[in-house]
């Protein structure tokens, strides 16, 4: 297993680093909490023109840069090590993927060029959208002529509040299927609360929405199934950016913080603590490389894979970003530093596309159904 990156690959992610630690700092990132920003959006569409962060995935012909699967994980590395939370995940991991998975060229001719480009944004309501997915019914789509309506609501949907084009995972006779809305008519966006107040959820009340089939009639399940572990694979990438920012800054103020006349940092208990947070970002980031190479090269199981990562990584975070609050003491609690941040995306992270249990279980049943075989 090679987990390092090649010379192009480091220079990317250096030019993303850069670009976010100048147009991405604390002002910016507190002014997007409160609510969807023109700023955001033009800092999304630079992202999108000058490092080309929104057709990593989309084919050459729609504009795009084709399947670059390794740089796509790279660019949702740094957006977390930045806390940049909105318009990627919904845009690029949730709406492109599904449009790619969906195969309808009508779809993707028509959404893939202004996504590449950055100047639409997208999102899909889809079952996995919150913990209560279980219980909550998906809409009802009804064909009415040569159009369908939507009836129902979706809750959690990631930049639900902002995005340009919104997919609707609806049940229909034929069985679960992708719909694209057609525009606002019968659509009623509702702010959401979250966990992670970076990345903005809402809920979508659809009232006889008017809305297209993308894909083929009961055709949901399939693309779902292989929507989840391209979900889950990425949050792990951005997992392992939060937990490096959370040991690049603790281990910086570990430096310069003094107690009884010394650097905390002198101080055996805060040398382990920081070892350990380094070794488990080191186990996330190689195992988030070798996933990044296993997509391209097909030799892995990706389901099983992206389920062990999702587990790993984001757990891991979360506990870089606990001793994060605890090595900076008092000032690590307060609203004025990221330190907290951190740790509600990282617990945010945990829950969303599967909780642990549920991607323990998927990992359970693969293992036993090979020793069963």
């Amino acid at each position: 297993m090679e987990p390092l990156l090649d010379e192009h690959q480091q220079s990317y992610q250096r030019s993303l680093r850069r670009f976010l630690e100048k147009e991405w700092g604390p002002d910016r990132l507190r002014a997007a909490m409160e609510g969807p920003t023109t700023l955001e959006r033009d800092v999304w569409r630079r992202l999108a023109f000058e490092l080309g962060v929104a057709g990593l995935n989309i084919p050459e012909h729609h504009g795009g840069s084709g399947e670059a699967h390794a740089e796509a994980l790279l660019v949702i590395e740094e957006l977390g090590r930045a806390l940049f939370g909105p318009i990627y995940v919904g845009t690029v991991v949730l709406a492109s993927q599904t449009l790619l998975l969906c195969e309808d060229e009508s779809a993707q001719a028509a959404l893939f060029p202004g996504i590449a480009d950055g100047t639409v944004t997208a999102t899909l309501a889809w079952p996995d959208s919150g913990r209560d997915r279980t219980r909550a019914p998906l809409p009802r789509a009804v064909q009415s002529g040569s159009e369908w309506r939507l009836t129902g609501e979706v809750r959690r949907v990631v930049d639900g509040q902002s995005a340009d084009r919104v997919l609707v995972v609806a049940n229909t006779d034929a069985g679960d299927s992708v719909f694209l809305l057609s525009g606002e008519d019968g659509l009623e966006r509702l702010a959401g609360e979250s966990i992670d107040p970076t990345r903005r959820l809402a809920t979508l009340v659809l009232d006889d929405a008017p809305a297209v089939l993308v894909g083929t009639p009961g055709g949901a399940p399939s693309v779902l199934d292989r929507l989840r572990p391209f979900v889950a694979l990425h949050l792990a990438a951005e997992a392992v950016g939060g937990a490096a920012a959370c040991v690049d800054q603790t281990v910086s103020y570990a430096k310069t913080r003094e107690q009884f006349g010394s650097p905390i940092g002198a101080f055996q208990a805060v040398k382990h603590r920081c070892a350990d947070m380094q070794v488990r970002l080191e186990g996330a980031r190689a195992g988030v490389r070798y996933a990044g190479q296993a997509i391209v090269t097909g030799e892995e199981d990706l389901d099983v894979l992206s389920s062990v990562l999702k587990v790993y990584a984001t757990r891991s975070y979360f506990r870089s970003a606990a001793d994060m609050v605890q090595l900076h003491g008092g000032i690590g609690f307060t609203w004025e530093h990221s330190a907290h941040l951190h740790f509600k995306r990282a617990k945010s992270l945990e829950l969303m596309a599967g909780s642990h249990d549920e991607h323990r279980e998927l990992i359970a049943r693969a293992v036993l159904d090979r020793v069963g075989s």
